[in-house]
């Protein structure tokens, strides 16, 4: 945040000598303490640096390009929804041959040319903005051009991960993720908001695109998990199995052939499908229920996403249920939550409840995560996340579509109210019936 700034106005040998002792202890720390000693291996806290650049400098990049969208439009907010559509809809028509190609080539030598296509492509925004104001067209290309490429990046990093980790660490592994990409993203807005006070919004996308040039360097500097020899014989053995089209076929037989990545991707699903409108539901809440000014937003949004940070910081316990059992555990907590809202229409009972909320949704996807990569092979397993996150997006679409057709006709308390009793009611009824199938579902 500002402590980024003033880094940059302090002398070099200031700096060095403060932060370069600070940041040793604070990964001293990581690696001797909190991540097991599997985790703290060099590879993985590599892998995980990189995310969480990656992820701060995606966090600055949506509030510039937001409050660029904003200024081009002069207070319309119709350039921002049309970006937000981008972003979903085109990921999701290339998400099928993003997985082809992130089981054809190394997955981190593909993150590294992805994040820095990036980096290169949003820093050509404040280029143009030196010879004239940006304008709706250049932006729209751009947006699309990132769009394009970023859709291989969810898939390639989730399939590299248990390159590096083993199967029994994997939970802890993705709890870690979880962590730095929230805490990743989250500071990237508040550092944008700091940074709006003394810059335009088109040149916090150059500090944008430097941390996703250090998030690609990170990703090359990786020792490669596999030897050359068994990633050709990976290649050798789809080629004669028929190509990648029958490898992708094969793939999604796989996921009807297994109770268990069935059941675990329809739980993404509905996930997906009750977490995505709640970016429309905070500004709601805020006047309707709590009949707070608009900055009270801002509060019941961070508190939503603080659960989610939360949330993996308790998937580091060494004794948790199962995962399925976890997740639907977590969805009767949200389920509660939602209910008891509109019911106790206090401010600090609100941002407390959506804590809860944010905690119990934010155990599903890195279980879900896990699970695919216990079980699905890995010369597979990125057609198989790039499937998985497809049922994700259009789920996430249908739900932004259906959260706004409703909240436009009903308010916002009867939308938390069905929102909770559907969630009570799916953990309710599949509980027992995780139980009862336990061996199918194991």
């Amino acid at each position: 945040m500002k402590r980024s700034t003033l880094r940059g106005l302090a002398p070099k040998g200031l700096a060095l000598g403060f932060f370069g002792p600070l940041l040793s202890s604070i990964l001293g720390e990581i690696r001797g303490g909190l991540l097991s000693r599997t985790l703290a291996q060099a590879p993985f806290v590599g892998l995980l640096s990189a995310y969480a650049i990656s992820q701060f400098s995606e966090g600055m990049t949506q509030t510039a390009l937001t409050w660029i969208a904003f200024r081009i439009r002069h207070g319309d907010v119709s350039l921002v929804g049309h970006i937000g559509v981008i972003q979903t809809v085109v990921p999701f028509l290339v998400l099928i041959p993003a997985g082809l190609l992130v089981d054809l080539l190394p997955r981190q030598a593909l993150l590294a040319a992805l994040n820095l296509f990036k980096g290169a492509t949003y820093s050509l925004i404040p280029v143009l903005a030196l010879f004239a104001p940006v304008k709706t067209g250049p932006l729209l290309i751009i947006v699309v051009a990132t769009a394009i490429f970023s859709a291989a990046v969810g898939p390639a990093f989730n399939a590299s991960v248990p390159e590096f980790v083993p199967r029994d660490r994997l939970e802890h592994a993705n709890g870690w993720i979880q962590i730095a990409g929230q805490g990743g993203y989250l500071l990237g807005p508040l550092s944008a908001a700091g940074l709006l006070l003394f810059f335009p919004a088109p040149w916090l996308l150059v500090g944008a695109g430097a941390g996703f040039a250090l998030s690609a360097l990170l990703f090359v500097l990786i020792s490669p998990p596999l030897p050359l020899v068994e990633k050709d014989r990976s290649r050798e053995a789809e080629r004669k199995g028929g190509g990648h089209l029958a490898g992708f076929r094969e793939t999604a037989l796989l996921l009807f052939r297994s109770p268990l990545l069935l059941f675990a991707t329809f739980l993404l699903v509905l996930f997906a499908l009750f977490n995505a409108p709640m970016t429309m539901v905070f500004p709601l809440m805020a006047s309707q229920l709590f009949h707070a000014p608009p900055s009270f937003y801002a509060l019941l949004s961070g508190a939503y996403f603080l659960g989610s940070f939360l949330g993996g910081i308790i998937l580091l316990g060494r004794r948790l249920p199962k995962p399925i059992p976890m997740i639907l555990l977590g969805m009767l907590l949200a389920g509660l939550s939602f209910l008891l809202i509109p019911r106790l229409p206090v401010e600090g009972a609100g941002v407390g409840l959506l804590l809860l909320a944010g905690l119990g949704l934010s155990w599903a996807q890195p279980l879900v995560l896990t699970r695919f990569q216990q079980i699905v092979p890995r010369e597979s397993l990125g057609k198989f996340l790039s499937l998985a996150m497809s049922l994700f997006l259009l789920a996430a679409v249908g739900g932004i579509q259906g959260g706004t057709l409703y909240l436009h006709h009903l308010p916002v308390a009867s939308f938390l109210t069905l929102g909770g009793v559907l969630l009570l009611a799916t953990a309710l009824l599949l509980l027992p019936l995780v139980t009862l199938f336990r061996s199918r579902l194991s």
